[in-house]
Formats: C-alpha cells, structure tokens, sequence
C-alpha cells in the first residue's frame, strides 16, 4: 500500500469502522487486510453452553457437596449473570496493537492502544498528539460535548471511549494523564452492561 493508502486504511471512523473495515463487518471478510492489521497474537472466545459445561464439569468434582438441585440453582445464576449478551463473543488480539470484538463472527467493537501508531482521527494521530487538542477536535467534529470520570473519556452518542488521555479534577477540570497505558475503543452501538453515565462530568475543554 501507498501512503496515501495507509493513511486512509488507518483513519479511525466513529460508528462506522476503521478505514475499510465497517463495524458489523463478518470477519472472515477482514482476513484480507490481516497483512496490514499485524499478525494474530491470541484469539478468546466467550460462549456460555460452553462456559455452563466448564462449571458443571467443576461441580462434579466436588459432587459430595452438591446436588443436581444447587448445580440448576448455580447454572441459572451464572446465566444471569453472564446474560445472552456476552455469548458467542470472540477477540482477537494482534501485534499492531489492535484488538477486535465479534458477536457471532461480527465485528461489533475496535480497540487500539499506544502500539498503532498510524491512527488517527481526521489527520490527527491519536496517540502522538496533544490530548487536550485531540480531544477538542474531536468534539468540534462529532459536535459532542465529551463526558470524563477518573482517566475515561466517552462520548457516549457516538460510542467512542478514550483511556488514560486526561486524568479527571474537580467540575470537569482535567490534567493530561500519563502517556502509559493509552487506548481507545470505538463500537457503533452501547457497550454491554455499560456503566451509568450519572457518574460522569461534563469535560470543560474551554
């Protein structure tokens, strides 16, 4: 790829993608760009018949102090818990610093962290730049007032959480956070069992 190429393929796209890759895209459709993305470095899979019968298999073992009674008991809990949500989820995990989230084979959330270093937000590198300018032109862009609280920063109408950017002060003031530990996450749909924005600040960017 040329480099007006790359620069395209590593555009990050709020509720759409990155670059060609389309959020809800399946993934097999995503092997061709495997070469730009960097090499698979792990794979989890999240499947709860598969997760009930790891539990049941552990119950087992220890039979003499459960009957089938608390184990149905356990179960039921454990699918409460866990909810049809989180099944048949899969990551993958890759070299560049880039991890993908798939519900069902489909591509439901993007993770990058300080190792991709050619993403960027309309031209702006993401982790090179000023915080606080990255952040404001994100703002002016998605025409969003962004929320903060501790080292997380959402804009939560267009799925979009930035980690470790700014650290959070008293009414929305801030501090630029260490640049340890950056990363940023992009889905175009709310996260599951997300957490009560109540708890979280307007972010003075004035």
């Amino acid at each position: 790829m040329d480099e007006l190429d790359l620069q395209s393929f590593w555009e990050l796209l709020p509720l759409k993608g990155l670059g060609p890759i389309q959020l809800l895209m399946d993934k097999a459709a995503i092997r061709p760009y495997d070469k730009i993305l960097g090499k698979i470095i792990a794979e989890e899979n999240e499947n709860l018949e598969q997760r009930k019968q790891d539990f049941h298999d552990t119950v087992k073992q220890f039979s003499e102090f459960f009957n089938e009674e608390d184990l149905k008991i356990a179960i039921d809990a454990l699918e409460e818990t866990i909810g049809t949500e989180r099944d048949d989820i899969s990551h993958t995990y890759r070299e560049s610093g880039i991890s993908m989230e798939y519900k069902k084979d489909q591509l439901i959330e993007i993770f990058a962290d300080d190792r991709a270093k050619l993403l960027h937000f309309k031209g702006i590198p993401i982790f090179s730049s000023e915080p606080v300018h990255l952040i404001s032109e994100i703002s002016k862009e998605l025409n969003e007032i962004p929320l903060i609280k501790d080292e997380e920063v959402v804009f939560p109408h267009h799925h979009l959480f930035l980690f470790s950017f700014l650290t959070e002060q008293a009414n929305g003031q801030y501090l630029k956070a260490s640049k340890k530990n950056r990363s940023i996450s992009w889905r175009n749909s709310p996260r599951t069992h997300a957490v009560d924005l109540a708890d979280y600040h307007q972010l003075n960017l004035s």
